[in-house]
């Protein structure tokens, strides 16, 4: 059981990397929603960051995680269909399977993580 709500513990949620975040009584109701939904536990692998780090792990701000509206959960157990019942707005597809959850204002937006450049390999003439 958690100490933040039913399932969930500050220490599941980081800050720029560092355990013993406090997201709004909100937010983990959406997740709780998405957790009841999905009937099993539930990682959060990112949450709140700050624009720095942000840019140092992933590239790119991340303003939704900045501001503590959004987990990055593992691939593989959250649908769309599911993220959307559970009240999210901003949802992240890699291969199909949520990864990224936020509380946007707005309509749902639904995107896939950018492709990934492609190798360019190099053949040497024997």
């Amino acid at each position: 059981m958690g100490d933040l709500s039913p399932h969930f513990s500050a220490r599941e949620f980081s800050v720029d990397g560092q355990p013993g975040g406090r997201p709004s009584p909100h937010f983990l109701g959406h997740l709780e929603a998405l957790r009841g939904r999905i009937g099993r536990p539930l990682p959060i692998v990112s949450w709140k960051r700050s624009e720095a780090y942000s840019r140092r792990v992933v590239g790119h701000r991340s303003i939704w995680h900045e501001r503590g509206l959004a987990v990055d959960v593992p691939s593989s157990l959250v649908t769309v269909d599911e993220a959307v019942a559970s009240g999210f707005v901003g949802i992240g597809v890699r291969r199909g399977w949520v990864v990224h959850v936020d509380l946007r204002p707005g309509a749902v937006v639904i995107f896939d993580d950018p492709p990934r450049p492609k190798l360019r390999r190099e053949t040497r003439a024997a």
